[in-house]
């Protein structure tokens, strides 16, 4: 009998995360998750990102180390959840690093350090000045927060959020112009 009562009881548990599952508040968590871990998605999709800037291999693996840190040190919490009916907006606090912030500071340094960057034929080099940008942004330790509203709709019973927006990505790159 007692055998029977814990099945039972381990069973609801069972439906009733099966049910916590598919919220809107999950969902986003899940997403978010994602990004922390690293998921082959999100991999992809960084990648399909970086092969459109059409870099040399070390400065593309230099930019993805950066977004995967990024992803791996993103902080994030749920802040609010409004469902109605089939739509749903979920708003996230998250913390990341600030990348508009240090590729302004970048900017300021290499314009105002040009011979830095000069090649050895006395020329500027943009290769030598972005081998620099990738190594600062690299080690920026300042973050900065962001509130971004996730949309989700109900399909088939089952939530999913909506594709990010430009800003949403921005934020979650730290990007984004504050």
């Amino acid at each position: 009998m007692k055998s029977k009562i814990l099945l039972l009881f381990g069973l609801l548990l069972l439906g009733v995360g099966c049910t916590l599952g598919n919220t809107p508040k999950s969902k986003v968590t899940e997403l978010l998750k994602r990004y922390n871990n690293h998921s082959e998605g999100i991999k992809i999709e960084l990648g399909d990102y970086l092969d459109a800037l059409d870099l040399d291999e070390d400065s593309l693996e230099g930019y993805r180390e950066v977004y995967l840190r990024q992803y791996s040190d993103l902080e994030y919490e749920i802040k609010d959840e409004h469902i109605d009916g089939d739509t749903a907006i979920v708003t996230v606090e998250i913390k990341v690093y600030d990348y508009y912030g240090a590729e302004n500071d970048i900017n300021d340094y290499i314009g105002m350090n040009q011979e830095e960057f000069y090649g050895d034929d006395g020329e500027y080099d943009p290769d030598l000045a972005l081998k620099h940008r990738i190594d600062e942004l690299g080690k920026a330790s300042n973050k900065v927060t962001y509130t971004i509203d996730f949309t989700l709709t109900k399909i088939n019973n089952n939530w999913t959020v909506d594709t990010l927006t430009n800003e949403q990505l921005e934020k979650i790159h730290g990007t984004y112009a504050h």
